[in-house]
């Protein structure tokens, strides 16, 4: 038992002990959020989830040409129109975006999805409803929309976007690249 309490108070100690609550708090949060996510909505995200911006496709860099532009000239809505949606100022690499289900998805929101054949989810932006009832996206910093954006089912949708923390996310992203992923 004298060994046990060692190697434990080694473990609240200094260095070893940061780390070590470090990596138990990161283990625990992405295992409630799995526990959540089977558990409570049959999904792999649950209700709420946190997604970290990997890419520059929300950015406003050039926001006159790829968003509000591209908008009127494709679907014809005005800047005042835009400008009342959620998240106007789109999202940075390095956000973390909590997404929640929802039962209705309008145009502006933007929402988190995926897509047959790529191992991540998209985050994009609601540019227009189809006739069937699915929905089409555009990233708002994107010249143009990609195939499969054209036809986003309800079924392809884990959430929308209803929070942003700024910044938080720099490490999961950091991670991600160095690993890889």
């Amino acid at each position: 038992m004298g060994k046990l309490k060692k190697i434990w108070k080694r473990l609240n100690e200094g260095w070893t002990g940061t780390l070590f609550y470090l990596f138990l708090g990161i283990f625990l949060a992405f295992s409630l959020n799995q526990l959540l996510a089977y558990a409570i909505t049959n999904t792999d995200l649950p209700l709420i989830a946190f997604y970290a911006v990997y890419s520059e496709s929300m950015k406003h860099d050039n926001e006159q040409i790829t968003f509000y532009q591209w908008l009127e000239n494709k679907y014809g809505y005005s800047k005042q129109y835009i400008q009342t949606w959620p998240f106007i100022k789109g999202l940075d690499v390095g956000d973390i975006a909590i997404i929640q289900k929802s039962k209705d998805y309008e145009i502006g929101d933007i929402i988190v999805f995926k897509v047959e054949g790529q191992s991540y989810p998209i985050i994009h932006r609601i540019v227009a409803k189809n006739e069937d009832g699915s929905f089409q996206t555009k990233g708002d910093n994107n010249l143009a929309q990609l195939p499969y954006e054209l036809k986003v089912k309800k079924e392809q949708i884990y959430g929308k976007v209803i929070f942003i923390i700024p910044k938080l996310g720099y490490l999961r992203v950091g991670l991600a690249k160095l690993i890889g992923v």
